[in-house]
C-alpha cells in the first residue's frame, strides 16, 4: 500500500527544514525480454537542494550494515544509478563492468504530451502524460499536489512529481510507495560517488560501450591475470571457485550467455549489439 499521503502534509510543514526529499519506488522490470515474471526492486530519488540523486535502496541497506559493523562490503545493481543537477537534463550516469565502475554524461530532454486525463490514487490527483523516450512510449501519471518536476530515473519536466510510470510494453512499471524527508542532505559518497574507496572512472557513453563489448569478449580477461600472477589466488562464480587461470576460459562461453540475457535495458535503442562489437 501507498504511504505517501501523511508524508506530504509533513512536506508541507517542513519544507524550508528538510535538506533531502526522499522519494520511494517500487519497479518491476523485465531485463530478459523472454522471462515471464517481472523482477522487483524498491529504487530511491533523493531530491535534494542542489541536486538530484536516483539509485537502488539496496545501497543504503548495505551502507547501513557497514557503518554499524566498521566493514566495506560491496554491492551493486543491475539498475542504473543517475544523478544530475536540480532543474537539468544532463545525467551523470553509473555503470560496472566486471567490478570497475564508470560515469559518463547524457543528455536527456524528454518532450512530455499533456493529457486531460486525471485520476485520484491514494489521496492524490493525478494527471496522465506522454512520451517517447528511450526507444520505449510511456505513460505517467504526476501530481501537482508534491510541487517538484522530478521522477524515478531520468524523467522528470512535468509540472510535478511523477506517481506512476509504465511503458506501453509493460516491461517496466514504477509506482511512487513511500516518502520521508530528511533535515540534513543525505551524503551518498561512499555508496554511489566512491564506491566503498573506489572512485568512478569518468568516461565517454562511447567508450563505456566500447569497455563493454570488450568485456563480453573477454568476461574474465582481468581475473585471469590475476591468478596468472598470484598462484595463491582464487575466482568465485556462480558458486563455483576457480584458481587457474586456464579453467576461465572454458566458462567464457556461459558467461556470454549470462550477458546477452540482458538484451532489454529500459533504454531499449542504446542496447548492445555484442555480436557486432
Amino acid at each position: 500500500m501507498i504511504r505517501i499521503f501523511s508524508a506530504f502534509i509533513l512536506f508541507a510543514f517542513t519544507n524550508t527544514l528538510a535538506q533531502t526529499h526522499r522519494y520511494y519506488y517500487n519497479i518491476e522490470y523485465k531485463l530478459d525480454s523472454l522471462q515471464k515474471e517481472s523482477q522487483k526492486k524498491t529504487m530511491i530519488l533523493d531530491i535534494n537542494p542542489e541536486d538530484v540523486k536516483y539509485y537502488d535502496y539496496a545501497f543504503l541497506v548495505k551502507d547501513s550494515i557497514n557503518k554499524k559493523t566498521n566493514s566495506q562490503n560491496l554491492n551493486w545493481t543491475d539498475q542504473i544509478p543517475v544523478t544530475r543537477k536540480r532543474d537539468s537534463n544532463k545525467n551523470l550516469n553509473y555503470n560496472n563492468i566486471n567490478f570497475d565502475l564508470y560515469t559518463y554524461f547524457t543528455d536527456d530532454k524528454i518532450n512530455w504530451k499533456l493529457q486531460k486525463d486525471t485520476q485520484d490514487f491514494e489521496g492524490f490527483k493525478l494527471q496522465k502524460a506522454t512520451c517517447d523516450f528511450g526507444g520505449r512510449k510511456w505513460v505517467a501519471w504526476f501530481t501537482k499536489d508534491i510541487p517538484f518536476s522530478e521522477g524515478p530515473y531520468k524523467f522528470r519536466g512535468l509540472p510535478g512529481l511523477i506517481v506512476l510510470l509504465q511503458d506501453n510494453q509493460n516491461f517496466f512499471n514504477f509506482s511512487l510507495i513511500k516518502s520521508v524527508n530528511l533535515k540534513e542532505t543525505y551524503n551518498t559518497e561512499n555508496i554511489l560517488e566512491v564506491r566503498y574507496g573506489n572512485k568512478a572512472f569518468p568516461v565517454t557513453e562511447k567508450i563505456f560501450i566500447k569497455k563493454s563489448a570488450e568485456h563480453y569478449n573477454d568476461p574474465f580477461h582481468d581475473i585471469k591475470l590475476s591468478l596468472a600472477n598470484n598462484p595463491s589466488g582464487s575466482f568465485d562464480y556462480y558458486g563455483k571457485r576457480f584458481t587457474k587461470d586456464d579453467d576461465l576460459t572454458k566458462i567464457t562461453k556461459e558467461a556470454r550467455e549470462r550477458i546477452l540475457l540482458k538484451n532489454n535495458p529500459i533504454e531499449i535503442n542504446k542496447s548492445i549489439n555484442y555480436n557486432n562489437k
